[in-house]
């Protein structure tokens, strides 16, 4: 006999959500960024404080998932111009891997995005410009799978120039664009 368990997903602004489940979607960001991006920043990187995590919430920036009534991940969107909005900040809790949790965060920015007139989503990808890191390229695989183009790169240090003095390898910004319609 098999037993079949269901899990319910609930996608929203995390404005609602209370301070330990804020602290939590934090928590997930924290640990997701600081272990994906050591090639990037190296060890212990965190990659924005709780102040403006929280501040992404309070303007409504911030998309939560919720699993079974638990925080499990979230994403920041935004308008980057007229016709042009971005994500960043994607993260997933590890430990709840394979439940669609990222593709269901993306759709949700991608359907608001549409839903307040956007024509493109614009994403990009921070990268090692001289070693091959197996998680960024799984990132460019599993956009373009959901339909992103790569568009361009652009040296990191040309674009953010007092951020990048912080990092361990020279990197490229790798932008995507995907048309919304």
């Amino acid at each position: 006999m098999r037993t079949f368990y269901f899990c319910i997903m609930d996608i929203r602004s995390a404005q609602n959500a209370n301070l330990t489940e804020r602290k939590k979607l934090y928590e997930i960001l924290r640990i997701a960024y600081a272990l994906t991006e050591i090639e990037v920043w190296g060890e212990n990187y965190v990659r924005i404080n709780f102040e403006d995590f929280n501040k992404l919430i309070e303007k409504d920036e911030i998309i939560a998932a919720w699993l079974n009534d638990e925080p499990v991940g979230s994403i920041h969107t935004y308008q980057r111009s007229a016709d042009t909005w971005s994500f960043s900040l994607l993260s997933a809790d590890f430990d709840k891997k394979g439940n669609g949790i990222g593709q269901a965060l993306i759709d949700a920015a991608e359907n608001r995005a549409k839903s307040r007139g956007g024509k493109y989503m614009q994403l990009e990808i921070l990268r090692p410009r001289d070693m091959e890191v197996p998680f960024k390229l799984r990132l460019d695989a599993w956009y373009r799978k959901l339909g992103y183009q790569f568009t361009h790169a652009e040296d990191f240090s040309k674009v953010k120039p007092i951020k990048a003095k912080n990092l361990v390898n020279p990197c490229n910004f790798d932008y995507y664009k995907k048309s919304l319609h």
